[in-house]
This record gives C-alpha cells, structure tokens and sequence, in this order.
C-alpha cells in the first residue's frame, strides 16, 4: 500500500514540474504529443470521426483530455453528452449542418467520460489534467442542457470552479479553461477576478474582440470607466462573427465615454455604429438616452430627435416600449406623452396605433386624468380586436380593470 501512494506522489509531482502555462500538454511524451498534433491536423480537416478515433484510446491523461474536447466540440450528434456521434464532414459540409439534418452519422459506443475518467483515475490515480477533462465535460454539459442534465447546475459549478481557480494558481491551463474560468466569475458578478483573467486572455488572443469586450465590461462594473475605453476601443476593432454581438462593442464603448462624461465622444460612436447597423433601431434610442439621461448634457430636442429615429428604423411593441421607458425614466410624463401622440401621426400602422393608446392610457391615468385613461384604453382594446390579437387584447383588459378597480 506505500509503495503504491508513493508511486501516486510522484505522478502527480512530475505533472506539476512539466507544467507549462497555455500548454495542457507540456508534461505529455512524445508519442502522445505526436497523436495530439494528427488529432488536431484532423479536426482542422473537419475530419471529426477520424480525430476521434486518433484520440479514441484513451490511453493516458493528456489523450482523455483531447477526447473530451472533441466529444464535447465536434460531435455530430449527442445523447445527453453520454454517447456521441461523428462524422468527417464532406467539403462545404458544416457541424451546423449535420447537426440539424438527418443525415448518416457514426454513432460511437464507448463508455461515458465520466466513466472513462474514473476507470483511468483507479488505475494511475488522479492529476489536474484528468480533473480539468472532467470539468471542461460537465461545463459544456451544463451550457447545452442546463438543469436537465444527469448533473445540477450546483453540482456543476462547485466542481468546475474548485477544478479552475487551483489549475489557474497552478499555471497550468489553456486558453479554452481560462475562458471558462473567467465566463464564470462574470456570472457570478466577480469582476475583480473576472478582469484578471480577460487582461490574460487579451494577452494571449488579441485579435478575438469577445475577450476585450468582456474587459471592458468587467471594468464598467468596478466603476472604471475610464479604464474600460482602451478596451472597448479594441473589442470595435476586432469584429465578431456575429455581427449582432459585435454592436453590443459600440455600445459598450458608447457608455464607458458617457460615464466618463465625454459625451461628444459617445455621440461619434453610436452615429459610427448606426452607419454599420443602419436596420438596428437600439443605436438611436442609446442616442436619445445619451441627451436625457445626464444632466450636463440634456438636451430634449436632440433626444426627441433621436428617439422618433428609433421608430423609423422599426416600429414594433417593443421599440416602442423601450423608447416610452427612455421617456418616462429620464424625461417627464408630458414629454412621454407627446412622444406618443408625435408619433401616432407618423405611423399609421393599426397594430402601432393600438400600442401607443395602450401606453397612452398608461401615461393618462399616471398623470391622474382617469377619464381619458379609460377612453384611450377601450380605443386600444378596440383595435386589438379588430386584429384579432388575444395577447394585447388581454393587456388592454388587464388595465382597464387596474382603473375600475382604482375608481372603486
């Protein structure tokens, strides 16, 4: 029995002295860095069923861990991430398109991760390597399924994040568990830690915009707004694949100026964003917010202005909404109110004309004219049920029962 703990305490005591930080495979020899590269040189083919079976052995930690990545990144199709398939895909074939088709894939039969890493963990005993093939499984069991895997969240996160912070104390990690690491202290609101981990991850990845949008964000959320500029700068410079996520960069950057009250400067960003994203109706209501939400730069003209913008760009419940909230929050009811009928001569919509009544009758009975409250509501109601729309049917009754009931 001693001899077998001593042979544990030296495994593990090696793993630590070939550790290397951004590289999970510094301590691995040389055939298996050999099998890693064909592994990788497959994946990069999109030749996912063969990279899986490069990596299928299962042999020792570092190949478990490239296992778990392709289980858990290339897979073709996944039973509760308890059996996968894969399949080489054939040119201009995408993951997408396999995943959301019907057609061929292999499905493999081998044991579960969990199982694969707890037979291995009998045999050789445990390292940070087969910990860390565990953790990045559940957290990417946990981002697809949610609370309906074979795991709670709880469970989930307590494991990964004690997994995380001693790999990160430890050097030894890759950009994947950094990138993890950080998303969670994010969610958890931990933005001192947070920052720390996306100024490394910038450090290494500078030309991937999501980790500088996320330093921005970290710092906005320690007041630093100052600090958050440079980076928010940077998060714009490098676009996303998504064009939608990359305007939330604009946005970001729009707000660390105006919370460092250069407004000149956030006003230069949003009307730069709308230029790129003319059909996103956001970029002016930020634009009204900017004019009415401080003091030192209030200017309800320009706002107005902008605001109307919005509704040009698209005119639906929601746009609608948010603009009557910029009103509402930083400006006055009268101000609210003259938005809305403004604007209910300019679209004539039937749909958009029963929503500004809605919202009028609101604003009406806020400002203690119950009498035209209830007519502008039963005007609302009354077009709802021309449109045969139930939902705002349902709203328009809801409030007219909230002005009875107040009458009473």
């Amino acid at each position: 029995m001693k001899r077998k703990i001593f042979t544990l305490l030296v495994i593990l005591m090696c793993s630590n002295v070939f550790a290397e930080k951004w590289n999970i495979y510094a301590g691995a020899d040389e055939t298996t860095i050999e099998t890693i590269k064909k592994c990788d040189e497959q994946i990069e083919q999109k030749k996912y069923q063969s990279a899986v079976n490069t990596v299928g052995s299962c042999s020792n930690e570092y190949i478990i861990y490239k296992y778990i990545e392709v289980c858990t990144q290339y897979f073709a199709q996944s039973m509760m991430h308890s059996m996968f398939a894969f399949k080489d895909l054939e040119e201009g074939e995408t993951l997408y398109d396999v995943r959301t088709g019907e057609g061929p894939f292999n499905m493999v039969y081998r044991d579960d991760p969990d199982t694969i890493i707890d037979n291995y963990k009998k045999e050789h005993g445990n390292s940070i390597v087969l910990e860390l093939a565990r953790a990045n499984y559940y957290f990417d069991a946990l981002k697809r399924y949610g609370d309906q895997w074979l795991k709670t969240p709880e469970e989930i996160l307590t494991f990964v994040k004690d997994v995380y912070s001693r790999a990160y104390a430890k050097e030894i990690y890759d950009v994947c568990i950094i990138d993890k690491y950080a998303s969670i202290l994010l969610q958890e609101l931990n933005f001192a830690e947070a920052e720390k981990l996306y100024s490394l991850l910038t450090e290494k990845e500078p030309t991937f915009g999501n980790y500088w949008y996320n330093l921005a964000l970290s710092r906005m959320w320690q007041n630093n707004y100052q600090g958050a500029i440079e980076p928010a700068k940077m998060a714009v410079e490098n676009t996303e694949e998504d064009p939608n996520y990359h305007l939330d960069a604009y946005l970001i950057l729009a707000d660390s100026y105006s919370y460092s009250k250069d407004f000149e400067s956030a006003e230069k960003v949003l009307l730069d964003a709308h230029e790129k994203y003319d059909y996103q109706p956001i970029v002016f209501q930020r634009l009204g917010e900017l004019y009415l939400s401080y003091p030192e730069n209030r200017n309800d003209e320009k706002a107005n202005l902008y605001l109307d913008k919005a509704l040009s760009v698209v005119c639906d419940d929601t746009v609608i909404y948010n603009c009557v909230n910029v009103c509402l929050n930083s400006g006055t009811p009268q101000m609210t109110i003259d938005f809305c009928t403004r604007n209910m001569k300019i679209h004539k919509d039937k749909f958009a004309q029963g929503v500004f009544k809605y919202f009028l009758a609101q604003l009406y009975f806020m400002t203690e004219d119950s009498k035209k409250a209830k007519k502008t509501i039963e005007d609302a109601e009354k077009i709802f049920k021309k449109l045969k729309n139930e939902q705002w049917q349902k709203n328009c009754a809801d409030f007219k029962a909230e002005i009875n009931g107040n009458e009473k």
